[in-house]
């Protein structure tokens, strides 16, 4: 499903989500399709619901998500190297 052009129909709160998981996909679109994209998931979430991302987004004040932490994630690391990781942060509708 494309996030920011494709909605879906609007679920019954017994169909909604806990969690939506995007990785990787909302840095290709700038804020405007980042901001369609961020509305359309909350529709999919319960209240309350999460939305976990390794894409930067910004708080927009009529975003419906607001920001609810982040932590970093080190998932290589080598001696000699640098760490390979990601800035995971959720939302919570």
């Amino acid at each position: 499903m494309n996030v920011v052009v494709q909605r879906l129909d609007p679920l019954p709160a017994a169909e909604q989500f806990d969690l939506v998981l995007a990785t990787n996909i909302l840095l290709y679109y700038d804020v405007f399709e980042q901001s369609l994209a961020v509305t359309n998931v909350a529709k999919m979430l319960r209240p309350g619901g999460i939305f976990l991302t390794n894409d930067r987004l910004f708080d927009l004040p009529s975003s419906p998500i607001r920001s609810a932490g982040s932590t970093n994630v080190v998932y290589l690391e080598q001696p000699g190297a640098a760490m390979k990781g990601d800035r995971i942060a959720w939302y919570q509708r």
